[in-house]
This record gives structure tokens, C-alpha cells and sequence, in this order.
């Protein structure tokens, strides 16, 4: 029997009037009324959401940072300590296990933020390549508690919050310290496309941090917002989302993240097959739709280009912004062809709507 995980604040999102769903394997709120009022308002002013359901391990040691520059595709060992970076990281064969954000506290510390679904499964892959480096593989999961504060006005709330300037803390930057709320690393960082803050403290002290920061609920400058706007928000974005964008069977380089890969690293796990890839071309590459009609196409749904297969669906939802269906989908290297030839159209077969293959919505801006 699959045991679903509990949220510690369960009862202050009820109180909320949360609407709650299975996901990753906990009770999640999707949503507290509208997800098209709560993405608009994340655009707009600021949304909270609950996203301690992510994973937390934490790499130290003295080899920490040559152990994560092998098993990692970016690389933490020019950053410095107080910086964050993304990362995916791979099997020996390319595809990729998981996607992450590595927050450096010291040349021997560093802090892991994985998918809520994959934490078991990157903890043992993390295992399996420590034995040659001297450090040490944690997984503080159970820890941590983390709040995302998302919205172009998340900052001011947060310095109202702690007492403190933020203006100098840079997008992926962060700080750890004793607050009056409790401790807490505060990173700029977030999902949303928009300004924002993750902030990850110990269990004992996120309801504290959740009431001190929803108090501005009442002024309409934040609200709880849940799944349904985060992946809206997300998708908009162009941001992607493990077992959809990426997966053990898309590789970064399809995913169109050649840029978190640093070739010059001697070595590191995939590297040879994703090299290879690179330079001889991927078998297909992710890209992103939009649909001029109100369905909107499904996971797995088959993409056709004159009627022949050459592809399918990865995710599909709900543009609040631009009110349309928007998308991602899978590629192959001949499909992409023929979109290059006779332009950026196609349908979806389970749905019979067409289309239109463009940039994500924030970045076409």
C-alpha cells in the first residue's frame, strides 16, 4: 500500500480553504479557488507557495565539490560560497536522472534541492559514485520545510519581514542566519519566471514563517497559491519538469539545456554520449506550442505533421497571460525538418487542434 505523505501545515492550508491532490506522493493543495486568479496575482504582486515536499541532501566533505563536478553536468567549482546554481545530472548513457539546485555553503558543504519523486532514487545514484571521494551523502529531507515566495514585489515583503535589505542578494545568490522568525537559508531563486524567494528552514520553525509572511494576505500583496498555478507559471516560463521536459530518456542536450553542460570538465557522468550527441545531432529536441484552439492536448498525445507521427505531447495547460493552451512536446530530428521547411504548424491527434510551435511565453517578451 503506497503510504501518501502529509504536508506539516495540512491543517493551515484547510483553514485556507485549500483544495488538496496526490502528487509525488503527498497531499498537495492544487489550488485555494481560482489557479488562473492565483498565477495572475504571482504575476502581478506576490504568491506563497508550500513546496516542502521537495527533497533536501546535503554533500560534505573534502572532496564534495570534485565529487558533484563529476556527477553533475554544470559545475560548482568557479562559484562561490553564498551562490546557487542548476544542474541536471545523468545516467552513463545520457538520459538524465533528475534536474537540481545546488546551493554552495563552503567549499565543503553544499546544500542539494531534488524533485520531491526523485529523492530516494537520486540519493542512491549519488551513493553509487561517492565511494573514490572523500565526503559524506546526507538525506536531510525530513529536516526541512520550504516556502516559495514568487512575484515581482516578494521582496519587498520579505525585508518587511525580516527587518532586512535584499537588494543585495543577486538571482541565484542566498543568505543562512538567525532570523527573529527562526533560521533559515533565503535564496533568490524560484519557478515561477518572475522575482523570488525560496526560503528553507527547520520544520519546527514553518508555521512561523508561513504566518509571518501570509499577514499580507489581508492587503491583497500575497496570497497561497498551489500546483495548478506553479505549473502554469512554470510552462510560461519555458521551465522544465522532471518525468515531462526531462527524464531518463531525454537528455539535457534535447531538453535544450546544453547550457547548464560544461563541456571543458575533463569528465563527468554521460559526458562522452551527451558529447556525442551534441555534436552529431539528438535524435529529437523538446519545443514549446501554442493553440490557437480552447482544448488543450494531453500528456503522450501523438504529434502529427502531415499526417505522419513525429512526436508527442510532454505537457500541456492553460496560459493565463496570453489565454491560450500552451505547451511542450518532443520532436524528432526529421519533424523538426519538416517544420523548417513548411513552418512552425501541427496537430495533435487525441485533440484534433493545431499547433503553433514558438517560444515560451515569458521569453518571447
Amino acid at each position: 500500500m503506497t503510504i501518501i505523505q502529509k504536508l506539516h501545515l495540512r491543517d493551515l492550508h484547510i483553514l485556507n480553504s485549500a483544495k488538496l491532490t496526490e502528487f509525488a506522493g503527498w497531499e498537495m493543495p492544487v489550488s485555494y479557488g481560482s489557479a488562473v486568479d492565483e498565477h495572475l496575482h504571482t504575476r502581478s504582486q506576490s504568491s506563497l507557495f508550500d513546496v516542502s515536499h521537495m527533497g533536501e541532501i546535503r554533500v560534505q566533505g573534502r572532496d564534495a565539490g570534485e565529487f558533484l563536478e563529476f556527477v553533475l553536468t554544470n559545475t560548482v567549482k568557479n562559484v562561490n560560497s553564498g551562490r546557487a546554481i542548476y544542474s541536471p545530472f545523468c545516467y552513463e548513457d545520457g538520459g538524465t536522472v533528475d534536474d537540481l539546485i545546488v546551493y554552495k555553503r563552503s567549499e565543503v558543504d553544499y546544500l542539494l534541492c531534488v524533485n520531491a519523486s526523485n529523492i530516494e532514487k537520486d540519493y542512491n545514484h549519488f551513493i553509487q559514485y561517492s565511494s573514490t571521494f572523500d565526503c559524506e551523502i546526507i538525506n536531510e529531507s525530513n529536516l526541512f520545510g520550504q516556502l516559495a515566495l514568487q512575484g515581482p514585489i516578494s521582496e519587498k515583503i520579505l525585508a518587511s519581514v525580516i527587518n532586512q535589505d535584499l537588494s543585495c542578494i543577486s538571482k541565484m545568490c542566498f543568505i543562512e542566519q538567525e532570523f527573529s522568525i527562526g533560521h533559515a537559508l533565503i535564496s533568490r531563486t524560484g519557478y515561477s519566471g518572475e522575482d523570488g524567494f525560496e526560503i528553507y528552514c527547520p520544520l519546527k520553525d514553518l508555521e512561523n514563517w508561513a504566518i509571518a509572511l501570509s499577514q499580507y494576505e489581508g492587503k491583497a500583496d500575497c496570497r497561497w497559491a498551489g500546483l495548478a498555478a506553479r505549473d502554469s507559471l512554470r510552462l510560461e516560463a519555458g521551465f522544465p519538469l522532471y518525468g515531462h521536459e526531462l527524464s531518463s530518456s531525454i537528455t539535457p542536450v534535447q531538453a535544450g539545456l546544453s547550457w547548464a553542460i560544461k563541456w571543458e570538465k575533463k569528465d563527468f557522468v554521460g559526458r562522452q554520449k551527451l558529447l556525442t550527441e551534441s555534436k552529431s545531432g539528438a535524435s529529437g529536441r523538446v519545443r514549446f506550442y501554442e493553440v490557437e484552439d480552447r482544448r488543450i492536448p494531453r500528456d503522450g498525445s501523438k504529434i502529427l505533421l502531415d499526417g505522419k507521427e513525429y512526436g508527442e505531447v510532454l505537457s500541456g495547460g492553460y496560459s493565463p497571460s496570453i489565454k491560450k493552451p500552451i505547451g511542450s512536446a518532443w520532436i524528432s530530428s526529421k519533424g523538426l525538418e519538416h517544420i523548417n521547411k513548411l513552418g512552425w504548424k501541427a496537430e495533435v491527434r487525441s485533440t484534433s487542434v493545431d499547433l503553433f510551435f514558438a517560444p515560451p511565453v515569458l521569453r518571447r517578451k
